[in-house]
């Protein structure tokens, strides 16, 4: 049995008229940038187009900050680790016979003129200078140790450098001006001097170890105390690759374990002290000393040369650490009056030069530069369109 035939379509009111291919896409895409154009400006309002709720804004890239171009020195420097220490090493002996009847304490601190040792009830004490009194002074002696002597008595205000000459010769004002400190010593006036009637040292000692006993008995040779000075130092061991930025004289900065930082000066510099395994030497270095790496590859170490920075300044500076380990920074090469920048600051340019990014009231533009020395920190730049005084941008 055969279907009835499919009845046509029911007739419309509206009519159309037939549009071609290429036309039906474009009406598409008028549509849909329609939609799109709409979507933006509700987006730039900050509303959905459903719901009219805000919605979060996109992120926006922030400029990145700058930073001027400027003139100054730029200082290269080395630094190295030291142990600080106080300055000089003493070992003192005594030239005279008897008991021992008195002795300092280990960390006293006995200065000109005061006494360092006690023989029989006698005060012994102690002077400034490189000469033993090894021998009696009397009126008519002559030598360095009698203008030492001399030296010593106008120090501690028992001669008027008006009456007495500090020289060689031991003359009447000497005589006087000893018997005024025999006097203040409490001994017998006798105007001359004997062997041991005081001991000698470079300047104050700061007491380290006493060797005799109250009571022992003691003899010319006898050891009497170590010790070392009162002013402070620091000792390195300096690779023989930055021997050639060191001298004698030169100022340095000497950073503490407390994080002060005190001016120091190179007082000696030592000739080349040779290490030949990883043991190091059996004297022992300052960078051992101070318990730091020496810088030995294995059994390879490097050819240091000795270094003494004595440190300026009241001892008050150093905020009460006297000892420990230390950085010090030498000045390696200055460059005076260059332009610098922060070393953030240098970029690749397109041909793969280094740049920067300067920005004016014109805009951005990358300038092209030469770098020089590196500091700590910041770096010399030279070019074209480039001043003091202009922005660069250095990433955060």
């Amino acid at each position: 049995m055969t279907a009835p035939p499919t009845a046509p379509p029911a007739p419309t009111s509206r009519t159309t008229s037939p549009v071609p291919p290429g036309r039906r896409w474009s009406g598409r895409l008028a549509v849909v940038v329609g939609v799109l154009a709409l979507g933006g400006a509700a987006g730039l309002a900050g509303y959905s187009v459903l719901d009219r709720e805000p919605v979060e804004s996109r992120p926006v890239a922030a400029a990145l900050p700058t930073r001027p171009v400027t003139r100054s020195d730029l200082v290269n420097s080395v630094q190295v680790t030291g142990r600080l220490g106080f300055a000089g090493s003493y070992r003192l002996v005594g030239q005279r016979s008897g008991t021992v009847t008195w002795v300092p304490r280990p960390g006293d601190v006995v200065g000109r003129g005061e006494r360092i040792l006690g023989v029989d009830l006698r005060p012994i004490p102690l002077l400034f200078g490189s000469v033993p009194f090894y021998r009696p002074l009397a009126p008519g002696s002559e030598g360095a140790d009698v203008r030492q002597l001399e030296r010593n008595l106008v120090e501690l205000d028992h001669a008027d450098p008006d009456d007495l000459t500090v020289d060689d010769s031991y003359t009447a004002a000497t005589a006087r001006a000893v018997r005024r400190w025999q006097e203040a010593l409490g001994v017998d006036e006798t105007g001359r001097v004997a062997p041991g009637d005081a001991l000698v040292a470079p300047g104050s000692v700061r007491v380290g170890t006493v060797d005799p006993l109250i009571g022992q008995p003691t003899s010319p040779g006898a050891p009497v105390l170590t010790g070392t000075g009162t002013g402070h130092s620091v000792q390195v061991d300096l690779q023989l690759s930055y021997r050639g930025l060191v001298r004698v004289g030169q100022a340095v900065r000497v950073q503490l374990p407390n994080g002060r930082t005190v001016d120091g000066k190179v007082s000696t510099l030592g000739s080349t002290a040779e290490v030949e395994s990883g043991q190091g030497p059996t004297t022992g270095t300052a960078a051992q000393a101070g318990g730091q790496p020496t810088g030995c590859q294995g059994t390879s170490c490097p050819a240091t040369a000795p270094v003494e920075i004595a440190v300026s300044g009241p001892e008050s500076q150093l905020g009460g650490v006297f000892e420990g380990q230390v950085t010090v920074t030498f000045p390696a090469e200055t460059r005076r009056g260059v332009l610098s920048v922060p070393i953030e600051a240098l970029t690749v340019g397109p041909d793969g030069a280094f740049a920067v990014v300067v920005v004016d009231q014109a805009g951005r533009r990358t300038v092209p530069v030469r770098p020089g020395m590196f500091t700590a920190g910041r770096v010399e730049v030279s070019g074209e369109g480039l001043a003091e005084g202009s922005q660069v941008e250095v990433p955060a």
